[in-house]
């Protein structure tokens, strides 16, 4: 089967009472069902690619969990590497590809991302190579003092930061602190479950129930947003705006390039029923959720993915809300730059066609 069809955009219409729109169709189910569950892992890895290490891992816990129903899977320690390191080169490639393009900052140099360790099939949490790196090339001052500085108020210590170092990215996060310091949105955390919570029964029990549930997620009727500003170890951080978000992606890359940095994702699976298992793991984009059914030959019957971008981009959600308040009017050399923003902030690997005051301009951000 060909995986061409994996690639689907939304349509964002800024000032409109939907502001995002075209629903992702539910591809693993389609991809997986009545097929041998012990395909997923290859197949979602593939299918998902940009992310394939997170699907694939999700996957094998949930199989694991179905051949041990009485025990909660954690991941294991090749797993958990596997997606430490997806995570930190995730992170390193969006702020140095694409914050230089989209917050239309000076690009780093080219030799910063082709020497860095993290791109390194060996790297390890701690390295040193890879700590003097971030210190060099992102935060611009050693770890310690900049952990003591954000520590406080991150949020605050954060833009204090952006504004005293100067080097590609804090310019980056300058500039879009303009749009994005401005959009005020309440956090409603969609929160890293542990094995047995009620959440995860109710995800399960709505996904089973509901064919389309994946495509509008809802968490007891509210939408949730999931990001790596949501991570289980984070959960104190104040979230007050668009521009936090953001700028969580460099608190999050600072943190994971320490000697416990991989400790730092939490993942895990359960099963549910005969049958049935529930798979989870935080990533670059938030928390990746798993769940499938099988029938006695061990065929796929029902497989759901929930991943961050219907949590982010529910038509209702986070992101919506701010679409909503834009103004359509506004010239489109002005209001693109401004959505850039917003994408990037709570999901840079979304595909998008920005359609401002009723015509249509493509604005791809894969």
């Amino acid at each position: 089967m060909s995986l061409e069809f994996a690639t689907q955009r939304l349509r964002l219409v800024p000032g409109a009472a939907t502001p995002v729109q075209g629903l992702r169709e539910p591809l693993a189910e389609r991809l997986l069902h009545g097929r041998a569950a012990a395909l997923a892992p290859a197949l979602l890895g593939r299918l998902y690619a940009l992310c394939g290490q997170a699907h694939r891992i999700c996957a094998e816990m949930a199989l694991q969990a179905l051949q041990t129903p009485e025990t909660p899977i954690p991941m294991d320690a090749s797993q958990r590497q596997a997606l430490w390191r997806e995570t930190l080169r995730e992170h390193v490639r969006r702020l140095f590809l694409d914050w230089p393009r989209l917050l239309a900052s000076p690009a780093p140099e080219g030799q910063a991302l082709a020497a860095s360790p993290a791109l390194g099939h060996s790297v390890l949490p701690g390295d040193a190579a890879l700590v003097e790196w971030v210190e060099r090339q992102v935060l611009g001052m050693p770890w310690a003092r900049w952990q003591q500085a954000c520590q406080q108020n991150p949020a605050q210590g954060l833009l204090q930061w952006a504004h005293a170092v100067h080097n590609p990215l804090t310019q980056a996060l300058v500039q879009a602190h303009r749009w994005a310091g401005a959009w005020q949105v309440p956090l409603q955390a969609l929160h890293t479950p542990q094995p047995g919570a009620q959440a995860l029964t109710e995800l399960a029990r709505a996904l089973r129930a509901d064919g389309d549930f994946a495509r509008q997620p809802r968490l007891r009727g509210q939408c949730r947003e999931t990001g790596c500003w949501t991570r289980a170890d984070d959960a104190w951080l104040p979230v007050p705006d668009v521009w936090t978000r953001l700028a969580a992606r460099v608190w999050d890359l600072a943190q994971l390039a320490q000697a416990q940095g991989a400790q730092r994702l939490h993942a895990g699976a359960c099963a549910l029923g005969a049958g049935e298992a529930i798979a989870w793991c935080e990533m670059a984009r938030g928390l990746l959720v798993h769940w499938l059914c099988v029938d006695a030959q061990g065929r796929v019957e029902r497989y759901g993915v929930l991943a961050p971008t219907e949590w982010n981009f529910h038509p209702q959600g986070a992101a919506a809300q701010v679409l909503r308040g834009l103004d359509a009017l506004q010239p489109a050399p002005q209001l693109a730059p401004a959505v850039a923003v917003l994408v990037a902030a709570f999901d840079p690997c979304v595909d998008y066609v920005l359609a401002p005051a009723g015509r249509a301009e493509e604005v791809s951000c894969a």
